[in-house]
């Protein structure tokens, strides 16, 4: 069985632990601009991607993730996020929290 949501904790020792760690396995497009045949083209598969980073949310049919954070000037709190990814759920293959 394949896992497509992920609990974010509520209360958590620091903020950014309340963005877990994952890893997402999803499924991406695959193109090619020269000649080929049909048999070639029924072979071919869609792209398998893995994206890892903090999860951010799962809603309204797209999973956000971002990479890296900076903590405001009293570091007490996560002022900006960057690196960031949204992957719509309906190609996610597999996310699976990192420990």
């Amino acid at each position: 069985m394949t896992r497509k949501k992920i609990a974010i904790p509520k209360k958590t020792k620091s903020e950014i632990d309340k963005y877990p760690m994952v890893s997402v396995e999803w499924f991406d497009i695959v193109s090619d601009s020269s000649w080929t045949s049909f048999d070639a083209l029924k072979k071919s598969n869609l792209a398998t991607c893995i994206t890892k980073g903090h999860l951010l949310s799962q809603a309204k049919g797209v999973t956000r993730i971002f990479g890296d954070y900076s903590y405001n000037d009293s570091k007490t709190e996560i002022e900006t996020i960057g690196n960031t990814t949204l992957i719509p759920n309906s190609v996610i293959k597999e996310i699976k929290k990192l420990t």
